[in-house]
């Protein structure tokens, strides 16, 4: 099997294993993981004017759905509850997944977490984080003569 190297992820773990922090950027790997019974799938992603944290969450009720911002740290944390008690001895196979989940992100210095907004539709959460102003991109008119 082929893997295509990366020198530079190389040279970045080497660094961070003496204690550097060689690249700032954000850090999308979530410490709350190991903690909980499952960990919902979630995409980030973002446009000019917002980041979006989206996390699949279907069957869920908002009400046992935490979120909170803590020193440009994202965090949601809740619980999918089981809605049949049958004996467990019937299932074939079980998929889906029930109990405490927790995902967590640091956030990038460019964005402004203190106006963050969520949004529950069809089983996806979507958190909303705007940018700051100065990083927006901006448009230069261009004056045309002649």
């Amino acid at each position: 099997m082929l893997v295509k190297w990366n020198p530079f992820q190389e040279l970045e773990r080497t660094l961070e294993w003496w204690g550097a922090q060689p690249f700032r950027r954000p850090q999308w790997a979530d410490p709350l993981a190991s903690t909980v019974n499952w960990v919902p799938p979630v995409n980030v992603y973002e446009d000019n004017e917002n980041l979006f944290v989206e996390a699949q969450l279907p069957g869920i009720d908002m009400k046992d759905v935490k979120i909170s911002v803590t020193d440009n740290t994202l965090q949601f944390h809740g619980e999918r509850k089981k809605e049949r008690t049958e004996d467990e001895d019937n299932y074939h196979f079980r998929e889906a997944r029930y109990g405490a989940f927790a995902r967590s992100f640091c956030l990038p210095d460019y964005v402004t977490p203190d106006q963050a907004t969520a949004r529950y539709d069809k089983g996806v959460l979507t958190v909303q984080v705007p940018k700051r102003e100065e990083t927006k991109p901006k448009s230069i008119p261009i004056d045309v003569k002649g």
